[in-house]
């Protein structure tokens, strides 16, 4: 069910140096959050820190493997010294090297963790702490998800504002807290780059799933285009209640292949928390169409 959706491996793009990160299997009951980044012995410690900078200088690529097997080994706890580095390290490939490593020992158990960066003086930092906590909902982080936002926004305006990178985090970081107020970022990002961001944003969408959400999107749907209309359609299937599957219905039999599978796997997504299937020809997704309108 909505496990399928959260086990898959999810590949970040719009965001530099994005590469491969875990999307968390859905939980059962509310995952252990830690208070406290975990700690590595005195020889563990110093392995670690050579690892980090063999990580950052790699002259080959078994170099950089190895470094990264050795930091992830150590956990979580390598956080606190390996990711104040992004924010200073320029080669691209060293940054990807970073992130992989980031987002291998890093799960649900830290978001709490991880809040604090979401006003690091980094910009990188913050996009890739709001993005990683963002796939674990964590209704707590809502209050301080919310001001986030709200301080993204405000500096929209202003001569150096936010890149659309840290428009879109603030957005889906508050979406995954249980807030609404980020559901509009979410949507414009999901317009462009629906393909590439779709597991990240699953994930996120879960924590807002309710009728709130529901009804907000079905407000941006009712003024929306043609390619709105089937974006708001893979939101639901996120975030949508039981209600949204009547919404969802009479797209069923719409001639438009594009928004009949974007209503396929929206029910997929309401109704069963299936993931969505990227690509179902019109006999396909006819097929599909009339078992879910013999089904509802």
């Amino acid at each position: 069910m909505i496990a399928s959706i959260l086990t898959t491996a999810l590949l970040w793009a719009g965001c530099p140096a994005a590469p491969a990160q875990q999307v968390p299997p859905a939980e059962e009951k509310t995952p252990e959050r830690l208070e406290a980044w975990p700690t590595l012995d005195k020889e563990a410690a110093r392995v670690a820190k050579t690892d980090i900078v063999r990580l950052r200088k790699a002259r080959t690529p078994e170099m950089g493997q190895q470094a990264a097997a050795g930091l992830i080994e150590a956990g979580a706890a390598i956080v606190p010294d390996l990711l104040p580095k992004l924010a200073k390290e320029r080669d691209e490939d060293a940054r990807e090297r970073i992130l992989t490593v980031l987002n291998g020992v890093t799960d649900a158990r830290h978001t709490r963790l991880l809040a604090p960066y979401f006003e690091d003086r980094s910009p990188d930092v913050r996009v890739w702490a709001m993005r990683r906590a963002a796939v674990f909902p964590d209704p707590d982080l809502r209050p301080l998800a919310e001001k986030t936002l709200a301080r993204v926004d405000a500096l929209r305006t202003k001569k150096k504002p936010p890149s659309p990178d840290e428009v879109y985090a603030a957005g889906l970081i508050a979406t995954s807290s249980g807030s609404t107020a980020g559901l509009a970022h979410v949507y414009e990002r999901a317009r462009k780059d629906w393909k590439d961001l779709w597991r990240e944003m699953r994930a996120a969408l879960e924590g807002a799933r309710g009728t709130e959400s529901t009804a907000m999107v079905i407000g941006i749907m009712n003024e929306a285009d043609r390619r709105g209309k089937i974006t708001c359609l893979r939101l639901l299937a996120g975030c949508g209640d039981a209600s949204a599957r009547g919404i969802a219905r009479p797209f069923l039999d719409n001639s438009d292949n594009g928004l009949r599978v974007a209503a396929v796997n929206a029910l997929r997504g309401i109704v069963d928390g299936e993931a969505p299937i990227e690509r179902l020809s019109v006999f396909e997704a006819i097929e599909r169409a009339n078992k879910w309108k013999a089904r509802l």
